[in-house]
C-alpha cells in the first residue's frame, strides 16, 4: 500500500521547450509590419474624417457655425495625417537600425557590402 503512495508523488517534469531563437532581422520585420499595417488603418481614418468634413462644408449652407466646425474638422484631420505619417517615419527607422539597414550604404541582392 505504501509503493502505491510513492508512485503518485515522482514528479514528471515537463518536456522542453523547444524551437528556434527570435533574431533582430525577424524583430524588425515586425516591426515594420505592424507599423506599417497600424499607419493605414490611422491614414484610412484620415481620409474618412477628411472627406466627412467636406460633407459637413458643403451642406453648412451659409450657417458659419457649421462651416467653422466643418473647418476645424478638416484641419483636426490633416493633423493627425501628418503626425500618423511621421511616426510611421519614426518607426520605418527604428526598424531599419534594429536591422541595421539603416548603416549600410551599398547592398547586393538584399545583402549589406559597405
Amino acid at each position: 500500500m505504501i509503493e502505491i503512495y510513492k508512485i503518485a508523488q515522482i514528479f514528471i517534469p515537463p518536456p522542453p521547450v523547444v524551437g528556434r531563437g527570435f533574431t533582430l532581422a525577424e524583430l524588425g520585420s515586425l516591426i515594420a509590419i505592424v507599423g506599417s499595417f497600424l499607419t493605414n488603418i490611422a491614414v484610412l481614418f484620415a481620409i474618412i474624417a477628411i472627406v466627412v468634413s467636406g460633407i459637413m462644408y458643403m451642406r453648412a449652407g451659409s450657417d458659419t457655425t457649421k462651416i467653422t466646425n466643418a473647418q476645424t474638422w478638416l484641419r483636426n484631420a490633416l493633423i493627425g495625417a501628418l503626425i500618423v505619417l511621421g511616426v510611421g517615419v519614426i518607426i520605418n527607422t527604428i526598424a531599419n537600425v534594429v536591422t541595421r539597414e539603416f548603416f549600410c550604404r551599398l547592398s547586393i541582392l538584399g545583402q549589406c557590402i559597405f
